[in-house]
């Protein structure tokens, strides 16, 4: 958006997402003391920046146990398939097991 408050994106399904640019940051009207407090914790942060601990805290991002378990096993089990691969390929006849780019082992059907 024009204050860059909102993101927006369109996918192929003509659905448009709007999401918030900062995603801490709440939607409702704030009482003056409110955004005062904002404010200063802005300025604080950007005057410290440099100190390692803060620039530490500024950049962790949280991220919910569920989803970094399930990242981690989709990356286990992606890289137990390009190890069984590699090895298939290792124990055959030279020639005989060809290498399928990632990009189009995914492709079903290519139309006209």
């Amino acid at each position: 958006s024009g204050d860059a408050k909102f993101v927006m994106s369109g996918s192929d399904d003509t659905n448009i997402r709007l999401w918030k640019s900062q995603a801490s940051q709440s939607l409702k009207t704030l009482i003056p003391r409110e955004k005062a407090k904002l404010d200063y914790a802005a300025k604080l942060k950007d005057r410290f920046k440099n100190v390692g601990d803060v620039r530490r805290i500024a950049r962790h991002k949280h991220l919910p146990k569920a989803i970094s378990k399930a990242a981690s096993i989709k990356t286990s089990i992606k890289n137990t398939a390009k190890r069984r691969e590699a090895n298939v390929r290792k124990h055959s006849k030279p020639g005989s097991v060809v290498k399928k780019a990632e990009r189009k082992k995914h492709i079903v059907k290519v139309l006209d």
